[in-house]
């Protein structure tokens, strides 16, 4: 009697275990439809992209390239130089470019004038503080040029001289000015050389462009002279007005542009518009002869 309990219970467990292999089975197919069934689904919507960014951003690949950037960039601009506002509309504007002397004149070493319609010229033999190889200073009689801007424009300018034997100029003094721009009305006065009774000093070339804002100036000013296609030799003591000197200007490729396309007008142009700590200038760049679209962006070829 025993026995025969034993042996039923045994077949009773293994008929259950059977039970719940087979249900096993069919929940194990019922989730492999299933599943297959999700992933043949198609993938969701992308979600859609802003209009007011589309246009530059899909163009450079950069959020800096958008108008928002730009203009946020102007607001705290106009507020670190402490400078009126002005519409975006305003630094699309053309800036006026003039060669305004491109006949070299040789000039008297003292009390020489030359006009030009933005600016006066005018020579002068003083004693300033010279370096000598060793590094010690002493005064000598310098050859200094005056430049007066007689607009009631702001200014980028270039005021190119030539002197002879320039190797007999290294040890010259520099007087700290503007090299690159002036205010309405403003005179600064830079070194040529040491003095010398058979110095020769010619002037090559007189070049402008008005900037259209008072921002530009400050712009503009952060530039290293060297960098821009200026002359080291007249150059140098470049005081920039306000803030630091511009730091990822490519400036081995604007020296390489010289006379090859790109000038001294369209490297000033572009830094009059934007703001060297975000933006680069770029071989191909033309000074505007029109409105355009700020910030401007290089294309693909």
């Amino acid at each position: 009697m025993y026995r025969g309990t034993v042996a039923k219970s045994n077949k009773s467990s293994a008929n259950l275990m059977l039970a719940l292999g087979l249900v096993g089975c069919v929940a194990a197919v019922v989730l492999a439809l299933v599943g297959s069934s999700y992933f043949r689904k198609p993938p969701p919507e992308p979600a859609s992209v802003s209009p007011v960014s589309a246009g530059p951003v899909l163009a450079t690949g950069n959020l800096k390239y958008t108008e928002g950037f730009f203009k946020n960039g102007l607001e705290e601009d106009f507020k670190k130089y402490e400078v009126k506002p002005v519409p975006l509309m305003q630094l699309t504007l053309p800036n006026v470019y003039a060669e305004e002397l491109s006949t070299p004149r040789k000039l008297k070493l003292d009390k020489d004038v030359v006009e030009t319609p933005h600016i006066r010229i005018t020579t002068r033999v003083e004693k300033q503080w010279a370096i000598t190889g060793t590094g010690q200073g002493f005064k000598y009689e310098h050859q200094l040029l005056e430049i007066t801007n007689k607009s009631d424009k702001f200014l980028a300018y270039r005021v190119s001289t030539v002197v002879d034997q320039p190797e007999k100029c290294r040890t010259k003094g520099a007087m700290p000015h503007n090299a690159i721009a002036l205010r309405p009305g403003e005179t600064i006065r830079r070194t040529e050389c040491l003095w010398r009774k058979d110095l020769s000093l010619t002037l090559r070339r007189v070049e402008v462009l008005e900037l259209n804002n008072e921002l530009s100036y400050f712009y503009i000013s952060r530039l290293l002279p060297t960098q821009i296609l200026l002359d080291e030799r007249t150059a140098a003591g470049h005081a920039i007005p306000k803030g630091k000197g511009c730091s990822m200007v490519p400036w081995r490729e604007i020296q390489a542009m010289g006379g090859q396309g790109s000038n001294w007008a369209d490297v000033l142009d572009f830094y009059a518009r934007h703001n060297c700590d975000e933006y680069s200038f770029w071989r191909g760049y033309k000074r505007w002869a029109e409105p355009g679209s700020l910030p401007a962006f290089q294309t693909a070829n």
